[in-house]
C-alpha cells in the first residue's frame, strides 16, 4: 500500500474544521432521518396501502442515501485523486465510488418515483416518461464515474457531470409542467425545488463540469499516463495519498460540503413531500374518474 501520511507541519487547521463540521452534519442529518421516519410510521398507518408502499420505498432509498452520504463524510476519498483524510484498510477509492453509486442511484430513485406519482396523478405522459429516463442515465453517469476512478483520467468526470446537469434540466422541466396544476404544500414544495435544481444546474454548468474539464486539460498538457481499467481495479484498492493540505483539498471542499448537507436534506425531505394535487372534492369535480384512470395529457 502506498500512504503517505501528512506531518503536522502539513495539516491545514481549516481542513480538519472542516471535516469536523462535516461529521457533526452527518450525524445530525442520521438523527432528522430517524426522527422522520419514526414520525411518518405512525401516520402512514392511516393511509391507503398504495401511499405506504410508496412512502416505504422512499424511506429505504432515503435511507441509502442518508448512511452513504454520513460514510463519506466520515472517510472523505477523492477517487480520482487518491486523496483520503484517513489512511484506513477501508479508504479507497473502490469502497468510495461503490458507496458513492448506491447513494446517487437512490437519491435519483426518490425523485423518479415521485414525479412518477405525480405524473400518474395528473396525466403527464411526457412527465412520466422523463421520470423514466433519470434512473438510467445516471446510471450511465455512474459509469463515466468508474471510469474515472479506476483509470484517473477525468474525462470521465466531465462526461458525468455533464450528464448529472442535463438529468437536472430535466427534473426542473419536469417540475415547470406540474407546479401550476399543484395546490398547497405539493405547490409550495415544487416551487422551492424548481429554485434549488436551477441553482444546482447552473453550479454545475459554471463550476462543477469546468472544474474537472481544467483537471483534464491539466493531466494532458503534463502527458499524465492513465491507468487501464484493470491497472486501476487493483490500484483503486491500494493506492491512497493521505493528505490534509489545504491546497489539495480546497476545489473538493465546496461540493462535498453542499453534498453531504443540503443533499441529504433534499433526499429526507423527499420522504414526506405531500403528494396531493388538490383537494379530493375539487379533483373529483374536475375530472370524476380516478387520477390512474385519466389519459395521458399530451402535454409537458
Amino acid at each position: 500500500m502506498n500512504s503517505y501520511p501528512t506531518t503536522m507541519a502539513e495539516q491545514s487547521t481549516g481542513v480538519m474544521v472542516w471535516w469536523l463540521c462535516l461529521g457533526a452534519v452527518s450525524v445530525a442529518n442520521i438523527a432528522a432521518w430517524s426522527l422522520l421516519v419514526a414520525r411518518g410510521a405512525r401516520v402512514d398507518a392511516a393511509q391507503d396501502e398504495a401511499l405506504r408502499t410508496f412512502r416505504r420505498r422512499q424511506v429505504l432509498l432515503s435511507a441509502v442515501f442518508v448512511f452513504g452520504c454520513a460514510f463519506r463524510s466520515f472517510l472523505p476519498f477523492v477517487e480520482g485523486a487518491r486523496f483520503c483524510l484517513v489512511g484506513t484498510w477501508i479508504s479507497n477509492a473502490v469502497v468510495a465510488r461503490a458507496v458513492a453509486t448506491l447513494a446517487e442511484l437512490s437519491l435519483v430513485a426518490q425523485w423518479a418515483l415521485l414525479l412518477g406519482w405525480w405524473a400518474r396523478e395528473e396525466g403527464f405522459r411526457r412527465v412520466a416518461l422523463a421520470a423514466k429516463l433519470l434512473v438510467p442515465l445516471i446510471a450511465l453517469a455512474e459509469i463515466c464515474s468508474w471510469y474515472t476512478a479506476l483509470t484517473t483520467n477525468f474525462a470521465g468526470s466531465v462526461i458525468e457531470e455533464s450528464i448529472w446537469a442535463f438529468t437536472a434540466t430535466l427534473m426542473t422541466l419536469s417540475l415547470f409542467a406540474l407546479w401550476p396544476r399543484s395546490r398547497g404544500g405539493r405547490r409550495r414544495f415544487i416551487g422551492v425545488a424548481i429554485v434549488f435544481t436551477s441553482i444546482y444546474v447552473i453550479f454545475m454548468c459554471t463550476v462543477d463540469v469546468p472544474m474537472y474539464a481544467l483537471r483534464w486539460r491539466r493531466d494532458q498538457a503534463r502527458g499524465t499516463h492513465f491507468l487501464t481499467v484493470a491497472e486501476g481495479a487493483r490500484d483503486g484498492w491500494s493506492r491512497k495519498v493521505v493528505t490534509r493540505r489545504w491546497a489539495d483539498w480546497r476545489e473538493e471542499i465546496p461540493w462535498m460540503s453542499l453534498y453531504f448537507s443540503a443533499g441529504v436534506w433534499i433526499s429526507i425531505s423527499l420522504m414526506r413531500v405531500p403528494v396531493a394535487a388538490r383537494a379530493r372534492a375539487t379533483a373529483a369535480r374536475d375530472d370524476p374518474a380516478p387520477a390512474y384512470e385519466r389519459p395521458y395529457s399530451t402535454s409537458l
